[in-house]
């Protein structure tokens, strides 16, 4: 009987340790540093024999890195604040920025015009709320082809103002646009077209890792020379395009 209740307490002894280890594990959180200076939060699932991590991040997604491309694994264990991050985007590292938008405004006749405009910019966070870069795109003012297209290439800082998964962002830029078409006969008139120096501003909401919409403003200088096909008319017209953007993006 003795031999019986030894037996009884050793396994309730043990059943606690499993349980306090389980529970243990499960108020930690796994932090896994990447050597491009990525960082991910979660729980690691699996170790596979190739030399690949599998881990769950707190927003859901299951991943497998390469062991070779991991600087160093964290376990951390504490307050159910910290286990629960409330959201799981990179704040540190390179970062590559596609957005796609509406140009709204008026033309240089001042009549009514929406254009279009496509840009993409890679640069390095260096906290959460600044980053800088570089980027190019193509921007068309008036599709229908009575405006130039133009190609800006530009230099950018860029932040994000909360620690949520749906933050407050911000971009500013400059830099100059090249003018696209050459030489055109448009409605009996040859034209020359001449690029100039560009400025945006965008503000907008990073929702969830990798998507934004936005809205901003884009001022591009651009230079018309043209000559009427028939002679005797000429001259130069300066050019700032002012429009509003509407747009959404990914970011990765």
């Amino acid at each position: 009987m003795k031999a019986l209740h030894t037996l009884f307490l050793l396994m309730l002894l043990f059943g606690s340790m499993q349980s306090s280890a389980q529970e243990t594990r499960e108020n930690c959180t796994d932090v896994v540093y990447l050597r491009n200076g990525s960082v991910f939060r979660g729980k690691i699932s699996e170790y596979k024999t190739g030399g690949e991590i599998v881990m769950t991040t707190w927003s859901g997604v299951t991943m497998t890195l390469p062991e070779a491309n991991v600087k160093r694994i964290v376990q951390r264990c504490g307050s159910h604040k910290l286990q629960n991050k409330p959201y799981d985007f990179k704040e540190h590292g390179l970062y590559n920025a596609t957005r796609l938008g509406l140009l709204i405004g008026k033309d240089y006749r001042s009549e009514n015009a929406t254009g279009f405009m496509l840009y993409h910019s890679t640069g390095w966070m260096f906290r959460r709320w600044i980053g800088a870069g570089v980027g190019a795109g193509v921007e068309s003012y008036r599709p229908d082809g009575q405006d130039a297209v133009t190609y800006p290439v530009f230099a950018e800082i860029r932040g994000y103002f909360q620690a949520k998964n749906i933050s407050p962002f911000y971009a500013l830029g400059g830099g100059w646009g090249f003018a696209g078409n050459g030489s055109r006969d448009i409605n009996g008139y040859i034209n020359d077209w001449s690029g100039g120096w560009m400025a945006k501003a965008q503000v907008g909401y990073r929702i969830g890792n990798n998507f934004v919409i936005y809205t901003g403003l884009s001022f591009q200088k651009k230079t018309r020379d043209w000559r009427s096909s028939w002679g005797g008319e000429w001259g130069t017209d300066r050019i700032l395009h002012k429009r509003m953007e509407l747009g959404l993006g990914i970011v990765l």
